[in-house]
């Protein structure tokens, strides 16, 4: 029988409460066929299918990232990597080894607040380039750049006098801008830019998705701009050149290029599917600009509100005509107060992304269960300092606070953010189970931390549930899509989730990758 693959004696994580776990697997072409013990399926193996002894090694449902930005991603690997920098003349010294004249300098990761002192990149300090050069340096957390002058010879001299006067390009005491461009004004200014240089992911899938392989990543909800959607959905037309499965939201910003088409949310195929549009309701924890309802306690520190409720009201009643699924930004309390008064005018599915700040009088709203919320566990190591100092420690009990937010009844998933941070599965299952500070081992308000259960019901069944296809992938079923991992060590006994590797990745009863 063709398309056999046959894995036994290991011990197979099923996802199913009535059968967890089970020895051996059967897959016939990309479906799951059978499951047992290894003992039961002599006969019903052929003799030209691959086997796999498993030797006692565990094997999970494929993974889900569910937000990754796969074009930046892609873009990141091959870009100058700034997150290494512990000042800003450190981060300078990086360019200037980097610089060998080149027209175009591109960079990523610098972090201000993890900076010896904070201060701000500028554009004066990039003035040994030369002035054709053009140099973009996106932050950690990717609402902030740092620019050399000859970029903003390049933008749109209105949305710039624009963003000058609404401070989100600020000016140096001369009145020159200072070289720094954030929030609306990144996309704006920058996006029209840098959208025009094509991710590496279309000119060598294989090479990039295989670093998706490597970390069991069989589906990614990515967040992409509508020109590189139409490219992957070609790209995707190719069975040989297809990566993970790939389930995609829009940027608001192109909403009439999706309107224009057509297209509404759900309906693709198991390997391809438009799920709908994101918005961002407020800035972020890393650029001092998350919406809170309370004052921050830093000077250098802004809440940023990007709509006001009317405007909000008016984005979801267009997605209900148009019958999109939403995909909204949320850090701040502010932020999730605003979408909770516009979402009883909303009839699709929605999902809220981040939602790092919860206090107690929005966890008792009653709209939860019919959210599928998004978390980013990676963020949280870095980001627990930086919160306390610009939140206030008194106000902190309610950040990041997984347990308060699993104990609503929303569908709780997890993504990575990549390129915001690695896309290691296993760095956010670490963070939400331990909520250690970036090199210490103390645990920050460890009873919001979840379980090693949960999070690995995050990483599947629930995005498939999200998305619409829990009856396709999540689980290790019969009838189900073959997605599966064969990894390192047990999840379930480790409590070194850092040393977990991915050994083998199947998605649809195919290998994709092994070192097995």
């Amino acid at each position: 029988m063709a398309g056999q693959i046959f894995l036994y004696n290991g011990r197979i994580y099923t996802g199913d409460s009535k059968k967890p776990w089970v020895s051996a697997l059967l897959i016939e072409d990309q479906y799951i066929s059978a499951i047992g013990e290894s003992h039961e399926f002599s006969p019903s193996i052929s003799r030209d299918s691959i086997t796999v002894d498993l030797e006692g090694r565990i094997v999970l449902p494929g993974l889900c990232d569910c937000h990754i930005h796969v074009s930046d991603w892609a873009k990141k690997i091959t870009q100058l990597n700034l997150g290494d920098s512990s000042s800003r003349d450190e981060a300078v010294q990086m360019i200037r080894n980097e610089y060998k004249g080149q027209e175009w300098l591109l960079g990523w990761g610098w972090n201000a607040n993890a900076w010896d002192e904070y201060l701000m990149p500028r554009a004066s300090d990039l003035n040994f380039l030369s002035s054709h050069t053009k140099a973009i340096f996106i932050n950690k957390d990717y609402h902030t750049a740092w620019v050399n002058y000859p970029v903003f010879d390049l933008m749109d001299t209105r949305i710039l006098m624009k963003n000058i006067q609404n401070g989100r390009v600020p000016l140096d005491t001369s009145g020159k801008p200072l070289g720094i461009v954030k929030e609306d004004a990144l996309n704006e200014l920058i996006s029209p830019i840098i959208r025009k240089m094509e991710s590496p992911v279309f000119h060598e899938p294989e090479k990039i998705f295989n670093e998706l392989f490597k970390q069991g990543i069989t589906t990614v909800h990515a967040v992409e701009e509508y020109d590189n959607f139409i490219k992957y959905q070609n790209l995707y037309q190719d069975p040989s050149k297809r990566g993970p499965r790939f389930r995609s939201y829009i940027y608001w910003d192109d909403y009439k290029s999706v309107e224009s088409m057509m297209m509404s949310s759900g309906g693709g195929g198991s390997w391809f599917e438009f799920l709908g549009m994101k918005i961002f309701l407020d800035g972020s924890l890393g650029s001092r600009s998350a919406a809170m309802r309370f004052d921050y306690t830093d000077a250098t520190a802004q809440s940023f509100l990007k709509y006001s409720q009317e405007e909000l009201d008016g984005i979801l009643s267009k997605a209900n005509r148009n019958h999109w699924d939403m995909m909204v930004h949320v850090i701040g309390d502010a932020a999730l107060e605003q979408i909770f008064n516009s979402l009883d005018k909303y009839d699709g599915k929605c999902r809220l992304e981040h939602v790092q700040y919860i206090p107690e009088d929005l966890l008792n709203r009653t709209l939860w269960r019919n959210l599928a919320i998004c978390i980013n566990p990676s963020h949280l190591p870095g980001d627990i300092h930086l919160a306390e100092k610009i939140w206030g420690k008194d106000n902190c009990s309610h950040a990041y606070n997984y347990r308060d937010l699993w104990s609503t009844g929303a569908n709780v998933i997890i993504g990575s953010d990549a390129p915001v941070e690695t896309v290691n599965p296993w760095k956010a299952v670490h963070a939400a189970v331990f909520r250690y500070p970036e090199k210490e081992e103390k645990s920050w308000y460890p009873e919001q931390s979840l379980t090693i259960d949960e999070c690995i019901d995050a990483l599947t069944i629930h995005p498939s549930l999200a998305a619409g296809k829990e009856h396709l992938v999540g689980k290790l079923l019969p009838g189900m899509l073959a997605d599966m991992i064969v990894i390192s060590e047990d999840p379930f006994e480790t409590e070194d989730f850092l040393s977990i590797e991915t050994l083998m990745t199947i998605i649809d009863g195919r290998i994709v990758y092994s070192v097995l």
